[in-house]
């Protein structure tokens, strides 16, 4: 059963909507590596990471979130297409095959933490590329 953590400074909520105009960041990662075409993988989520990366345990806080699509983050596929279909052309749903999100993961952000602490270090540097830069500087 999942426990519900408090809810989201103001501050919090800016990171989660700038993370969410990023897009799945799993399909970012995709398009620039040159696996994925097209559209991403479904509507944007805000996926809120558990200790230890596993389904059920407690959620870590409103600061550890990752922008996740509806496939990568539920395993839910976009209409007309099946499971299968999803998995070949998007890899491996967080929600369907873990294990093998979290294995693939460890080798396509190497050195960067495990499954969606991964992501999120990535979707970080993806923020602090697109902030505006300080024009005092």
């Amino acid at each position: 059963m999942r426990r519900a953590i408090k809810s989201a400074t103001k501050a919090e909520k800016a990171y989660q909507e700038a993370a969410r105009a990023l897009g799945c960041v799993v399909c970012r990662w995709r398009f620039a590596a040159g696996l994925q075409r097209g559209i991403g993988c479904g509507p944007t989520r805000i996926h809120h990471r558990n200790v230890g990366d596993l389904h059920g345990q407690k959620q870590i806080g409103q600061h550890a979130v990752v922008a996740l699509g509806d496939w990568h983050h539920q395993g839910i596929p976009l209409p007309g297409r099946t499971g299968r279909q999803m998995y070949a052309i998007y890899g491996p749903s967080f929600q369907q095959q873990a294990r093998e999100f979290r294995t693939w993961t460890q080798e396509a952000l190497p050195g960067m933490g495990r499954g969606t602490e991964a992501w999120q270090a990535y979707q970080d540097q993806l923020l602090q590329q697109t902030a505006p830069k300080d024009e005092a500087a």
